[in-house]
């Protein structure tokens, strides 16, 4: 019967050539010979078949096609795996030219070749396992989700990790973590399974910090934006100090795509180290990169940061406000005015900034100094989908008016009427009325006669005087009832009878209106 095969095998082969018609024939042919169970007697005659179909693959075009239109070779071939070592190998290099097209990793995935691979994973063989890896690695790019949730149903991750541990070579450990990155990307038990393995967020940060190949930082670099969404993980990597090894990362200038992986990962996890002291050196380097960059990206993130990081937090506000990041931010929202994504933040960083601090009254006169204020006003407008940015504007604009020498600059581009007329609109929001009417008390608490009259005239003009009538009268109110009461007993005592008859008159048309209602 050997010699039968071998006869079949040496004829198919000989005749090989372009023909369409001779590649149906030797395929019908591997098809028999596969089914007579003779032929597994002779290992050589498996090779043989192997190399034949391997052949037909690498061909390309009609040629694969044949092999794909007949997935029992593969599968009959595949029930073959690790029975002999030079098998093993053709039939591992044979798999990574199908992972090559999209149709080949669909016979792949078709014929249970997966959970094959994964097993010999754990092979000593570095060529078998840089054949696998990369043949799962075209998998995940080529057929992203099916091949995600394929390796992952076979317990893809924890082989992986396994593997990495064991710390094979440079290439071989960048193949792995680029089949970790494409797993958590496209999967998300796979991408739960590493943002809470410890294990892995160990080792992760432990070659992180060690390795010198840089295609292995920059696939572990890409990885943590996406494993530090997750709260839990966030403490995590804390723990394990990768604030620190990001921060020296960015010291060492690689090029833009790094810089953004890697601040966004400190965005990311600043939100965690808010109460938390000795990140003094983030905060300086942040402030460096910040006006030495154009990339907007990097600008949104490292605003982020400050903005998480300078909130309730008064050692790294003042070490920011000492360290010129006023004069910093000032310069972006100026040079960002249309960018509503990074001005929120900005403002909401200069908001913390300039309330309660030690060096806030230094912050405050800095943002006047650098002639911000009226490109902060302008920000005072009724788009609804912008309240975020509307409330940061005014919380700032509060803050800014505690210092008398802002209130000039404040009222001459009306920013009092402006706020009295967003009141106004917005009355009837009761999670947005404590700020308004608390940014109206503090201007109202300005002592200057001269400013008085400005401030008053533009709060009667914004037409908000009968609303805080309303809420002065109501009970049930607290501290909008108490500081309703208190911007409008300031301006029954104004020096102008035109504001105290205002005041008056509104007082007895609420009240009537009441009565009427009541009755």
């Amino acid at each position: 019967m050997n010699e039968e095969n071998n006869f079949k095998l040496k004829n198919s082969l000989e005749n090989f050539d372009q023909k369409d018609d001779n590649a149906d024939l030797i395929v019908s042919e591997l098809n028999d010979l596969l089914n007579d169970e003779r032929t597994y007697r002779d290992m050589g005659i498996i090779i043989e078949i192997t190399k034949t179909v391997h052949l037909l693959i690498k061909q390309g075009g009609s040629r694969s096609n044949k092999i794909l239109a007949h997935p029992n070779l593969i599968i009959t071939l595949t029930k073959l795996f690790n029975t002999d070592n030079d098998l093993t190998r053709l039939l591992v290099s044979l798999f990574h030219d199908l992972s090559i097209e999209k149709n080949g990793i669909r016979l792949l995935l078709l014929t249970g070749v997966i959970p094959i691979l994964l097993q010999t994973l754990e092979s000593l063989n570095d060529d078998v396992i840089n054949f696998v890896l990369t043949t799962l690695r075209n998998c995940l790019i080529g057929l992203n989700n099916e091949s995600a949730e394929e390796i992952q149903a076979h317990n893809g991750c924890m082989t992986l990790i396994s593997l990495l541990i064991h710390r094979h070579s440079n290439k071989q450990m960048n193949f792995l973590a680029d089949c970790l990155l494409r797993l958590a990307m496209f999967n998300t038990n796979a991408q739960i399974y590493l943002q809470t393995s410890k294990l892995f967020l160990q080792e992760l940060v432990t070659i992180l910090d060690e390795t010198n190949y840089n295609k292995l930082s920059f696939t572990l670099i890409r990885m943590l934006p996406l494993l530090s969404s997750n709260i839990h993980t966030k403490s995590i990597l804390i723990q394990f100090n990768i604030i620190p090894i990001l921060e020296r990362i960015l010291h060492m200038k690689y090029d833009h795509k790094i810089q953004r992986y890697c601040l966004l990962t400190l965005r990311n996890l600043s939100d965690q180290i808010i109460h938390m002291d000795n990140f003094d050196s983030l905060i300086i380097t942040c402030l460096q990169i910040l006006p030495s960059t154009n990339d907007i990206l990097i600008k949104m993130y490292i605003v982020d940061i400050l903005s998480n990081l300078s909130c309730e937090n008064q050692s790294n506000k003042s070490l920011m406000i000492r360290n010129n990041a006023i004069q910093i931010l000032v310069t972006i929202i100026i040079q960002n005015d249309q960018r509503d994504n990074i001005i929120e933040s900005t403002l909401c960083t200069l908001r913390h900034l300039t309330g309660k601090c030690p060096l806030a009254h230094q912050a405050r006169e800095y943002i006047r100094i650098d002639h911000a204020i009226p490109y902060l006003i302008k920000y005072l407008h009724t788009k609804e989908h912008s309240w975020s940015l509307l409330k940061t504007c005014i919380g700032l604009i509060r803050n800014l008016a505690l210092s008398s020498s802002n209130l000039v600059i404040l009222c001459e581009h009306r920013s009092v009427y402006k706020i009295g007329n967003l009141f106004f609109q917005m009355k009837t929001i009761p999670e947005r009325i404590e700020l308004f009417i608390t940014t109206l008390f503090v201007f109202c608490r300005q002592q200057n006669e001269k400013l008085q009259v400005s401030i008053y005239d533009q709060i009667i003009d914004s037409g908000c005087i009968e609303t805080l009538v309303q809420f002065a009268s109501s009970t049930n109110l607290g501290r909008i009832q108490q500081m309703s009461i208190g911007i409008l007993d300031d301006l029954s005592q104004s020096d102008r009878i035109e504001h105290r008859e205002m005041i008056r008159e509104t007082d007895k048309s609420v009240k009537i209106a009441q009565f009427l209602q009541q009755n």
